[in-house]
């Protein structure tokens, strides 16, 4: 199973890669606009910054628009992933980009029926999304396991993404449900390291071992200091 990160942030990028939880990078022109203003600058940026595949999205609507801006995106650097909606026109889109080599994710996908036409075009990967659906209560992992379970019964090669990861909760979902990549945001993984809890038993912890008398805690502390 792979992580990505939801992102088109720079900084993000750097500091939760160095915490090992960056396979690969998500993008949509809104965030790629809000990082820099010019968003295929910042998306050439964001792909040299990782090594692993960066989704970026389509903004056209029309099949001929679609899969000329889906080429001119996948010419911005080699681990540009297209990103095409998940609708009757993605679909003659996604065909055209598989069969050209064009690696494509196929986005917005909000119910595991939506996988079965896409599921016989060779994309890289079909992206399910799951916290938004919670909203109208219907994101629940059975729906992420059926999505895999569909996938396997049609022989597909696509990878079954999980995106819209809102909270720790979706994260843990995605994994029970079989989710080959997860895209997860900088916010979910922020209350993921930050959680509340282990904040306040550290303090309880440290409050507990400094009201030992000094000569007791000594040896103990000075483990690892230089002499």
């Amino acid at each position: 199973m792979q992580l990505f990160l939801d992102t088109a942030s720079l900084a993000d990028i750097e500091r939760l890669a160095k915490l090992g939880v960056v396979d690969g990078v998500t993008t949509n022109p809104a965030l790629l606009a809000r990082e820099d203003g010019d968003p295929v600058a910042q998306l050439r940026a964001v792909a040299r910054a990782v090594a692993g595949p960066v989704s970026a999205q389509v903004t056209h609507e029309g099949e001929k628009e679609m899969v000329a801006q889906g080429r001119a995106l996948a010419d911005v650097a080699p681990n540009v992933v297209v990103k095409i909606p998940a609708h009757r026109a993605g679909l003659a889109v996604a065909k055209t980009l598989a069969a050209e080599r064009i690696d494509v994710n196929v986005t917005l996908a909000f119910d595991p029926a939506q996988l079965v036409a896409f599921a016989r075009v060779p994309v890289a990967y079909i992206s399910l999304i799951f916290g938004r659906t919670e909203d109208f209560g219907a994101g629940d992992r059975e729906r992420i396991a059926m999505a895999k379970r569909i996938l396997a019964q049609l022989g597909s090669p696509s990878k079954l993404l999980v995106a819209s990861i809102r909270n720790p909760g979706h994260l843990c979902a995605a994994i029970e449900g079989g989710a080959d990549v997860i895209t997860v945001p900088p916010s979910t993984w922020d209350l993921v390291f930050d959680h509340p809890f282990t904040a306040r038993g550290l303090e309880d912890f440290q409050r507990s071992w400094n009201a030992l008398p000094e000569p007791r805690r000594r040896a103990y502390e000075a483990l690892g200091e230089e002499r």
